[in-house]
Parts: C-alpha cells; sequence; structure tokens
C-alpha cells in the first residue's frame, strides 16, 4: 500500500453472489467529492461497512461540505482538505474514492500513480485519449457500475444460458434525479448570471454522448456481463425530442457476441413521474425482467453495498472487479459509435 500496511479486522457479507464471504483488513479510505451521490450512497455505507472500511481523508472544493462530512464520519481535523493533490501528499489512507462529477481521468491517474487503488464513478473519462493516460498510470480501478452487482442481476445470471440469449431490450425512462429527504442541505448555487453554463467540448457537444457516458453506461455494462465480452457495438441509431438545451430520446442497437442483438431505448423525461427501467432477456425458453427503480432509494443488500464490498476485496486480495479501466475505455468507444451511426462527428 503506498500509504503503509491495513488495519487488521473481519466480518462478513455479500459480493457479487449472493452470501460471498468478504473477511480481511479494515481498508482506510479517502473519499474525494462529497455531493449528493456521495452523501445520499457511499457515506452511510462506509459506516454501515465499518468492519471493511474507515474513511480517514475526505476532499470537497467546498470547505463546509468537507468539514460537515468529517464531524460525521468522525474524521480528524488532518483528514480534511480542499484540495485533492494535497490530500494525495498526507498517506494517511490505502484507497480512494473518486466521487466527484464530470471526468474522473485526472485524478484517478495521479492517484495510481501514486499507488492508489480507486474506485471511480462514472464516466471514467470523456475521450479515447483521457483514458488513455489513465491506463498508463496503474491498472488498480474499478468503476462504480452498481447494477452489475444488483441481487436481481446476480440471481439471473445463476439461470441464464448466455449462449440461449436471443435478445436484450433496454427501456429506461429517465426524470430529473429524485433523492432522498435529509438533514443536508446542498450549497447554493451560484446567483443567476454570475456562472456560465457547462462548456461541452469535442464529443461532448452532443446530448447523446453525455447520455451514453453519465447514463446509459450502467445499461452497457449490463449488457456486456450477460453478453460476457468489453465491447458493444453500435450498427444503428436515432434521437429526436432534445428541446431547450435538454436530453431527449436515444435508441440504439447493435450485435451480441453470440449471434443475438440487443437494443437500447433511454428517454429523458423532465415531468415523468419516477425514474423506471427495464432490462427484457429473451431466451429460447423464457424471458427474465430485471426491473430498476430510482437508484437512490434503496434498502439493505443493495447493488451499491455489494460494489463496496467487492471493491474492499478487490484492495485486499486482487479480486478483479467487474468494470475496470478497459470497460470504461469501451463505453467511450460506444459512445462514439452511437454519434458515427447517428452521422455527427465529435
Amino acid at each position: 500500500m503506498a500509504a503503509g500496511g491495513l488495519s487488521s479486522a473481519a466480518g462478513g457479507g455479500p459480493l457479487g453472489a449472493p452470501g460471498g464471504p468478504v473477511a480481511g483488513p479494515v481498508v482506510r479510505v479517502a473519499v474525494v467529492g462529497l455531493g449528493r451521490v456521495a452523501r445520499h450512497v457511499h457515506l452511510p455505507l462506509l459506516a454501515k461497512l465499518d468492519k471493511h472500511f474507515e474513511v480517514t481523508a475526505v476532499c470537497d472544493a467546498q470547505h463546509g461540505y468537507a468539514a460537515d462530512v468529517a464531524r460525521r464520519m468522525r474524521v480528524s481535523g488532518s483528514g480534511v482538505f480542499t484540495d485533492v493533490r494535497s490530500m494525495f501528499g498526507c498517506g494517511e489512507f490505502d484507497a480512494v474514492l473518486l466521487l466527484t462529477s464530470g471526468s474522473h481521468a485526472a485524478l484517478a491517474a495521479e492517484a495510481l500513480k501514486r499507488g492508489y487503488p480507486v474506485f471511480c464513478e462514472k464516466p471514467l473519462a470523456h475521450t479515447l485519449d483521457e483514458a488513455g493516460v489513465v491506463r498508463q498510470a496503474g491498472d488498480r480501478l474499478m468503476l462504480g457500475y452498481m447494477k452489475q452487482y444488483d441481487p436481481v442481476v446476480t440471481e439471473a445470471l445463476g439461470g441464464l444460458d448466455l449462449e440461449a440469449i436471443r435478445h436484450i431490450d433496454v427501456s429506461v425512462l429517465h426524470p430529473p434525479e429524485r433523492f432522498p429527504q435529509t438533514d443536508w442541505t446542498p450549497a447554493p448555487a451560484p446567483a443567476s448570471g454570475s456562472a456560465s453554463p457547462p462548456e461541452h467540448v469535442g464529443p461532448r457537444v452532443h446530448w447523446e454522448y453525455r447520455a451514453v457516458l453519465d447514463s446509459v453506461c450502467h445499461d452497457l455494462a449490463l449488457i456486456r456481463l450477460l453478453d460476457g465480452g468489453v465491447g458493444v457495438d453500435v450498427d444503428a441509431a436515432y434521437s429526436w425530442g432534445a428541446r431547450d438545451g435538454e436530453s431527449g430520446s436515444l435508441e440504439f442497437s447493435g450485435p451480441l457476441s453470440h449471434g443475438g442483438r440487443y437494443n437500447v431505448r433511454w428517454h429523458y423525461l423532465p415531468d415523468y413521474p419516477e425514474y423506471e427501467e427495464h432490462v427484457r432477456v429473451h431466451t429460447e425458453d423464457g424471458t427474465h425482467d430485471l426491473a430498476f427503480g430510482n437508484p437512490y432509494f434503496f434498502g439493505a443488500d443493495s447493488g451499491f453495498e455489494r460494489e463496496l464490498l467487492a471493491f474492499h476485496s478487490f484492495v485486499t486480495a486482487g479480486t478483479p472487479p467487474l468494470s475496470g479501466i478497459a470497460e470504461g475505455t469501451a463505453d467511450i468507444r460506444t459512445g462514439m459509435l452511437v454519434l458515427d451511426a447517428l452521422g455527427k462527428t465529435g
């Protein structure tokens, strides 16, 4: 470990399969990015999984965020940072969780170069060049594609003959994100006119590309897992319905490695009541319907919890994650293929 030895402890819990044991040292983690997803998902789970993890450093550009989380998680004052590079130099942790928004390439590469295993939220990077920088820095990185670890997916995989899959049909109805109520109040957004909207460059000027890397990537991860491959090819794509700077509807399809096909239909619906997602796997002898609701409302033994336990196993035992740098890079390629099929260029 870059920061010294791991603390000894033992516990139990699920990994990618029900009942999979998790035992080993406590992993000291630094958490970078303390916004909504961190507050509603990862930090509560890290606190729950205290036989496996200890948060020893937190970092956010908003100092108030870092100080508040440090108080709640009982992190000492020396573990509170607003600058990531200063945090990397402190050395009081064994692994890094990157929970910031946007491309994670630069921070992931720096953490890997310093010898830290990395848990990285999506997207890995915005371009193939950025992904190449991460790949050159190291390989101890796990991507946070929690649906691959969801119990309904694990159960389906146990009863599937992957070569018998005729078709994978994905349908996503995506309203604006909604989170559970908590006692945390985010910092107010900048006053109107004081901040410019995000300036997208390269392929991200196209909302379809952003949709693939920022949302549809979870479905690509499921298609990869069900198909047994790394890349997802695209031979047709359509988009429509975008207005007022918002995303619209995106549909694309392509072949599976065993002769079947897949289809993804993703709709951003600003006034739709709640998130809905169905992944229907059609085989010669039946259909598996994998249903997902709002990901931020979850119970015990969730995909989020299982992926953190898988990260613990990755750090302590070297167990390969279901998605890493190669898979994140493949998602970027798929985004580019979608643009090609739409007749758009980066």
